[in-house]
């Protein structure tokens, strides 16, 4: 079966760490490098949409009770790329903007990013809803449980919550952070940005971490199978 969930995992972790970051600098006022994160946007953008869309397009993407990763992988992945292209085409359409380095221009960008974030903002708390159910719905089914041929992670497989509950509680936290954000943007309430920000930034953590570590994991996985080794770390 093909899986993108390693790259998958590093990209949104790191697409979601850097969207803190810029919201973090608009908020501030500081002068913002459109191109660069333009680009940075672009190219997580277009790996997310790409193999997002793959995965969603190809059912089933997975069999033998893997159905659900066409579900809890591919849509999210495909939902935050598209809206990762629309950073990018706005930051480099908009460049000219950000160019200015006195304090009343780069006050007037700032803010009109934040205009321009209050339309996706609906999508975003779409996007977040669909995260909270889906982390609802790997505890609620027990989904994720590694299989014994898995280093570090098939130790636990026997244990189906627990991987249930580390999948549910990465996906609740970047949903309820989304949310959150966009309740900050629409209602024009700038204190729930931080909150907003700190559970964004806390689930790109995990993402990048646990995507990371899957490379080496399911690499072993792959060579446990071929060979009939037992490595289990």
């Amino acid at each position: 079966m093909i899986v993108y969930n390693e790259i998958v995992a590093v990209t949104t972790g790191a697409a979601l760490i850097g969207f803190t970051w810029l919201v973090s600098q608009v908020l501030r006022k500081q002068k913002i490098e459109s191109e660069g994160w333009a680009a940075f946007f672009g190219v997580t953008g277009l790996l997310l949409f790409t193999t997002g869309m793959h995965t969603t397009l190809t059912w089933p993407y997975g069999a033998g009770g893997f159905q659900y990763t066409n579900i809890a992988f591919g849509q999210p992945s495909a939902m935050f790329g598209a809206m990762l292209f629309f950073a990018a085409i706005y930051l480099w359409r908009n460049r000219a903007v950000f160019d200015g380095s006195s304090e009343a221009e780069i006050e007037d960008a700032s803010a009109r990013i934040m205009r321009a974030i209050k339309p996706i903002s609906l999508y975003i708390a779409t996007a977040g809803l669909a995260m909270l159910v889906l982390a609802f719905t790997f505890v609620r089914f027990q989904l994720g449980a590694a299989p014994p041929e898995e280093p570090i992670s098939g130790n636990f497989g026997h244990i189906p919550i627990l991987e249930a509950l580390f999948l549910g509680g990465l996906w609740g936290i970047v949903g309820l952070g989304s949310i959150l954000f966009a309740i900050a943007a629409i209602a024009d309430r700038p204190k729930l940005f931080r909150w907003a920000l700190y559970a964004i930034a806390l689930g790109g953590l995990g993402f990048l971490l646990f995507g990371a570590m899957n490379f080496y994991t399911h690499i072993g996985m792959y060579y446990n199978i071929e060979h009939g080794t037992n490595h289990k770390w």
